[in-house]
């Protein structure tokens, strides 16, 4: 589900001589599809999950959290059998997957369900992502570079970002372990267990992949498309 947010605009030419940033067809570039709308319903939620975890009341959070997982499945799957793609779309899907996992981290961290260490790994991946994608985002604009250009995503797009299978295994190791603390309270009543070996091992793993994919996206220039 969750992936990482980026940017946009029109890239210098030594941009391109470089291949820093490889050249790709335009595609659509919509604000008000059907994907890009339930993708910023999952933006609206999110800050309500946080504070229902907080408050303690996870059932809500989890019906809301849910909701955010399910609704990530349809509108990719409408996205693909529609073609209804756009670069909108690339860029506030995995924003609002970042968005949800980094509110729900530092919830939990918030209530000590996750180590320190896994909510620094998992928080400082993307803080590093984002900032490289603001650049990238910011230096591919023709000059004068202005705020409202930088801010045009949908009438001045230009990178196109695409995560690999790497990123997407983490996204769904990190989606289900943040998930999974979500549910414990309600797991652990179920099977009348303490589930903090399994948790140990699930944030271990998790942050293992989270560097590695977070290093993928920084080396390799397949991740990060120039857009004609």
């Amino acid at each position: 589900m969750f992936k990482l947010f980026n940017p946009v605009g029109i890239l210098r030419p030594s941009l391109v001589k470089t291949n820093l940033l490889r050249p790709i067809t335009k595609p659509s570039s919509q604000l008000w599809t059907i994907p890009n709308i339930l993708t910023y319903t999952r933006i609206i939620t999110t800050p309500f999950i946080g504070y229902y975890v907080v408050s303690g009341q996870s059932i809500t959070a989890l019906s809301l959290f849910t909701y955010s997982c399910i609704t990530d499945l349809v509108d990719g799957y409408i996205a693909r059998r529609f073609n209804m793609k756009s670069i909108v779309g690339s860029i506030i899907d995995p924003l609002a997957d970042k968005f949800l996992m980094t509110t729900c981290t530092l919830a939990l961290a918030y209530i000590n369900s996750i180590p320190l260490s896994v909510a620094s790994i998992i928080i400082g991946r993307d803080v590093i992502l984002s900032f490289m994608s603001f650049y990238l985002r910011y230096m591919s604009l023709d000059k004068p570079r202005t705020f409202s250009k930088f801010v045009s995503i949908g009438s001045n797009p230009t990178i196109s970002v695409h995560p690999n299978l790497l990123g997407k295994f983490n996204t769904m190791l990190q989606m289900v372990y943040i998930g999974s603390l979500v549910y414990r309270p309600l797991l652990e009543s179920l099977i009348s267990e303490n589930l903090d070996l399994f948790f140990q091992g699930f944030g271990g793993l998790v942050g293992v992949t989270t560097v590695i994919s977070g290093l993928t996206y920084v080396l390799n220039r397949n991740s990060w498309k120039y857009v004609k």
